[in-house]
């Protein structure tokens, strides 16, 4: 009798640690450690911005630490890969944007947000602007446009290869530039090489942008939104000068397909949180940014249609 009491006492106390490890996962304990957003891009960039404006204030609501994780590669395709490939456990979580869409419809990935447990759209870029250095004779996106179909050698125009940047300018020649559209790694590097006069015109978050504007040695000619941004209202949007180019960037946190719903809600919870505080909100002005959040379904739903527009550009991103 005492040999049996003694395995079942035995079982039920490996049950229940099976149960805490998993309740560590799904049943209201998670987290029980650091959790990781990994980030498909360099640090500095807006990308990075967003999530460490998220990353610094969630511990407060979550009783973990957030670490941010930069993993740089293939056009921002290799940090959704490393996410899809995690364990579902909730400690290992992906910011993205319009660049996890342009990457399925080049073939750098083979999936897109669908492959995915979305938890919310956290943010909105302040705006792309096509800026040229200050030293430059444009002066408006028209005199950009116009001289590219003529110019002899042709006008060049950076981007990320396999990313947003890079479907801007396409976009761009398909309202009837005539850009070399040239692959120039990130935000940062192609700010470095418009201020060295290596490339004619440049497509970079307005927020990082803002120290070379305030500075003058850069020059904004379009913001390709749909409105002017309120904190830079000067910079008129590409389509009020008559080119029909416009791609809003939103920012969203997504766990590998299985995670426990429980946990993508007690984080999507906590990122709402973190999007009220008025210091969030002081603190995204840095790059030109107001509040946005939309959770769970209605999220996915924006992002998947989002992704349908770019899919459907697929042969002019490829030059079809």
């Amino acid at each position: 009798m005492k040999k049996r009491v003694l395995v079942f006492s035995m079982l039920l106390f490996f049950g229940l640690a099976l149960a805490l490890h998993a309740g560590g996962q799904g049943d209201g304990t998670w987290p029980t450690r650091p959790i990781t957003i990994v980030v498909p891009a360099t640090p500095g960039g807006d990308t990075d911005f967003n999530a460490r404006a998220y990353a610094t204030r969630l511990q407060r609501f979550l009783g973990q630490p957030v670490v941010v994780q930069n993993m740089v590669g293939a056009g921002m395709a290799l940090g959704s890969r490393h996410v899809r490939a995690a364990a579902p456990d909730g400690y290992t979580i992906l910011i993205h944007h319009i660049s996890m869409f342009v990457n399925y419809a080049t073939g750098a990935n083979d999936f897109g947000v669908e492959a995915f447990e979305v938890a919310a759209i956290i943010g909105r870029e302040g705006g792309s602007v096509v800026t040229v250095n200050a030293a430059s004779p444009y002066t408006t996106l028209e005199q950009l446009m116009r001289s590219s179909q003529t110019a002899s050698p042709p006008l060049s125009f950076a981007g990320s290869a396999g990313a947003s940047t890079f479907v801007m300018g396409t976009m761009l020649n398909r309202e009837g530039g005539g850009f070399n559209l040239v692959d120039i790694g990130n935000a940062a590097d192609r700010s470095a090489a418009l201020m060295g006069g290596h490339i004619t015109a440049i497509p970079n978050a307005v927020g990082t942008l803002l120290p070379f504007l305030q500075s003058g040695d850069f020059r904004a000619l379009a913001i390709l939104s749909n409105e002017r941004n309120p904190f830079a209202p000067d910079i008129p949007t590409a389509v009020e000068q008559g080119f029909n180019v416009t791609m809003p960037i939103y920012y969203f946190f997504a766990f590998p397909m299985g995670t426990p719903p429980e946990i993508v809600e007690r984080f999507t919870d906590a990122l709402e949180q973190v999007n009220r505080m008025p210091e969030y909100a002081s603190a995204i002005q840095a790059f030109m940014q107001v509040p946005v959040f939309v959770r769970g379904e209605a999220a996915r739903q924006q992002l998947l249609a989002q992704q349908d527009e770019i899919l459907a550009m697929t042969d002019m991103i490829l030059g079809r």
